[in-house]
């Protein structure tokens, strides 16, 4: 009894640690997905969300965004985000002994042990304006859909965080000045 929970306690940490890699990895995944479907079917174009303002005289006088339409954009990748983590099944990660014991000699070597692993997930989605130069007088506008979701593994009764952040680059331009 004594040696299984000495092995169990010197297993644990390397098994949260592979589960955790493996949600990652997963989650990473996902995401991408998600946000593909999302961008290939409705992706905005850059003048459906962004208006430039001109002077009487042509010149840039601001930049107004049609915060309606990128709040539908951002509602519309925020639920097939959440739709794509519902979708996962309880998964079982195989892990074998030699790599879970820490020992680089008994890497991959061993029977392995399916953990079950549960997901749960909250995704926060925001927009972010970048400007940067692109030349004499050329700025370049891009319109970032910043994700952050939050993935909680289930593994055997205790909760493990782990969080993983992206960029889209949902639109852009070059936004050319008077020399």
């Amino acid at each position: 009894m004594i040696s299984v929970l000495l092995l169990d306690a010197k297993l644990r940490p390397a098994i949260y640690d592979l589960a955790a890699l493996e949600a990652y990895t997963i989650s990473s995944e996902r995401i991408n997905s998600a946000v593909e479907k999302i961008l290939s079917q409705n992706a905005p174009a850059y003048s459906e969300i962004v208006d430039i303002n001109y002077s009487d005289s042509n010149v840039i006088t601001g930049i107004t965004t049609d915060i309606v339409k990128m709040n539908l954009f951002k509602a519309q990748v925020t639920n097939a985000i959440d739709a794509e983590f519902n979708s996962i099944p309880k998964s079982e990660i195989p892990v074998s002994l030699g790599t879970a014991s820490g020992v680089v000699l008994f890497s991959g070597f061993g029977p392995h042990i399916n953990i079950d692993v549960g997901f749960a997930s909250s995704t926060k989605t925001d927009f972010e304006n970048i400007f940067e130069s692109a030349g004499i007088n050329q700025t370049q506008h891009s319109v970032m859909l910043n994700v952050e979701t939050t993935v909680m593994l289930s593994l055997a009764g205790r909760r493990i965080p782990k969080t993983v952040e992206t960029s889209f680059c949902v639109a852009q331009t070059v936004i050319v000045g008077s020399v």
